[in-house]
């Protein structure tokens, strides 16, 4: 019965656990965090149940995860487990782990437009990154707080003094760059300069892409803020050469048109209008901004030539546009709405699928159950047989014993216990004890005892021992009489009666089966008359008494 509860108990546990395998790719992404992000995200794909997984685990999943996005420069609205994860890593005491969970903290909140709370965040991790003399973390706090001045609250003094202080800390191409572009919006002069030591940075590291897109940006910066046209009409050659990808192009032409423009050539501000329309064409996706600056300068070109200008196809665009992203909200809708309903779908097949796992564990539990109750009584039914096999065998033995003399034989000599036997056991009646069992061997013994007396009464009410009392003291020498002399006042009639019987050579079995008395009970009686006779707790009573 042991054995299928166990066997129950380890299914249970096995049905409520995540696969080894779920736990074996979360550990490995975890090591691989901040050597090989890619294949860290790689094996957190392969996780089939994160639901199941432990709470450590479950932790780490989540927050690798938002690593993964954070740096994808994706949305955290959706990482949940970035909050409780963040206290998990702030009571572990991981340095590491817990500098990086207060940038994720601050873009889930930011996700979420709580931005005060975000700089609540950025300026504990601050504190936090030079305390353990983290110059690096603590420069991208100040960064990301630049970041959040500039498009949460558009104050971009607070942003530009963010950028300086995070410049203090730690020099790279990102931070020049942004506090350029701050210092731009507030057409401060030295923007260029911060754009322009961005590109150097850039080109020094190696990073092709980032260097482009800063020129771009420095070239326009020398446009607006400058202003300098013909240095940003050189910067914009340079940038050419350096790339075809249409993408950067398209809006460094129609800026170089418009600079030709503000310089009087027609001819040329034309021929790169043309051609930021070509770029602009051949980009992948579309780009608002250019496509109305390729507009707003074709109209400006044209009231500069023939004094009139026609932005109707301009209007009709931007009309596309925004029909297109009526239409584009009215999908992302009907998408949230059947990835709800999807989830929810999804949410009541796990019930359906949990329910029915508790259903069949309930149902293997009503099984084993049932089982082990089988077999409980079948073990009980069988000990009991074997129980009343014995009883009927050890009533056979004394029958045998009790009429081992034929009835013609002469009278028994004094001291032959045989009489004693014979009468007990007709008192008691040996039909009413074996009628219930009819067998082969009952009904010999059913044969060989004639006498029923009362068959409603307890076994030991069958014995008469006032009649038997005597019969003890003729064949044992006086037995009982003794006993009673001497401790009568001491012992009750049970025990005398025992006594008697252990005089008459009964065992403790065959005293069970006469007196209908468990061997337990037998032995508990045999301990008390030792104790109160004083004597050994295994000392033979009917020595002691005969003494």
């Amino acid at each position: 019965m042991r054995q299928w509860l166990l066997l129950l108990f380890l299914f249970m546990v096995a049905a409520c656990r995540p696969g080894a395998d779920d736990l074996d790719l979360v550990r490995r992404a975890d090591a691989l965090w901040q050597t090989d992000m890619d294949s860290a995200a790689a094996l957190l794909a392969r996780v089939e149940r994160p639901e199941l997984l432990p709470r450590r685990e479950l932790l780490h999943y989540g927050w690798l995860t938002a690593c993964r996005h954070y740096e994808d420069n994706a949305s955290l609205s959706e990482d949940s487990l970035v909050l409780p994860a963040f206290d998990y890593f702030t009571a572990q005491g991981d340095t590491a782990r817990l500098l990086t969970s207060y940038l994720l903290k601050a873009a889930y909140l930011h996700a979420h437009g709580r931005h005060d709370e975000e700089q609540a965040v950025l300026d504990s991790g601050n504190v936090r990154a030079l305390s353990v003399g983290d110059r690096r973390r603590a420069g991208d706090f100040l960064a990301e707080k630049g970041e959040c001045y500039v498009y949460a609250y558009k104050d971009y003094r607070r942003a530009a003094d963010a950028y300086r202080r995070a410049l203090s800390l730690r020099e790279t191409a990102d931070n020049h760059f942004s506090l350029g572009i701050t210092l731009g919006l507030l057409k401060e002069d030295s923007a260029t300069w911060h754009t322009n030591r961005s590109v150097t940075l850039a080109l020094q590291r190696g990073d092709s892409a980032r260097a482009l897109h800063y020129l771009r940006n420095h070239a326009q910066l020398l446009v607006y803020v400058a202003p300098d046209y013909r240095a940003a009409i050189g910067l914009f050659h340079r940038l050419m050469r350096l790339t075809d990808n249409p993408e950067v192009l398209d809006i460094s032409c129609t800026t170089m048109s418009e600079c030709f423009l503000k310089l009087g050539q027609l001819d040329s501000a034309q021929y790169y209008l043309d051609k930021g329309r070509e770029y602009l064409r051949r980009r992948r996706d579309k780009f608002v901004t250019a496509e109305n600056q390729v507009g707003y300068l074709q109209g400006v070109l044209d009231y500069t030539r023939t004094g009139t200008f026609d932005y109707l196809d301009l209007m009709r665009y931007n009309d596309s546009v925004g029909n297109a992203l009526y239409a584009h909200r009215s999908t992302v809708r009907q998408k949230d709405r059947a990835r709800n309903e999807l989830s929810e779908a999804n949410l009541r097949l796990l019930v359906d699928r949990q329910r029915m796992q508790l259903w069949l564990l309930g149902a293997l539990l009503l099984l084993l159950l049932a089982g082990g109750g089988g077999v409980w009584l079948f073990r009980r039914r069988r000990n009991r047989l074997i129980e009343a096999e014995e009883r009927i065998e050890t009533l056979d033995r004394l029958l045998a014993e009790a009429t081992a003399a034929t009835p013609s034989a002469p009278a028994a000599p004094e001291g032959d216990d045989r009489l004693f036997r014979r009468i007990l056991l007709q008192q008691l009646g040996l039909i009413r004890l074996v009628a219930g069992q009819p067998t082969a061997q009952n009904q010999e013994l059913l044969r060989r005892v004639s006498t029923l007396p009362h068959p409603n009464e307890a076994v030991e009410g069958l014995l008469v021992w006032d009649d038997l009392y005597p019969v003890i003291d003729r064949v044992y020498d006086g037995f009982y009489s003794h006993l009673h002399a001497r401790f009568g006042s001491l012992l009750t009639d049970k025990e005398e009666q025992l006594c008697c019987l252990l005089r008459a050579d009964f065992t403790t079995k065959e005293i069970s089966v006469l007196t209908g008395q468990s061997i337990p009970t037998i032995y508990q009686r045999k301990t008390t008359i030792r104790k109160k006779l004083g004597m050994d707790e295994k000392g033979d009573i009917v020595a002691f008494v005969r003494e």
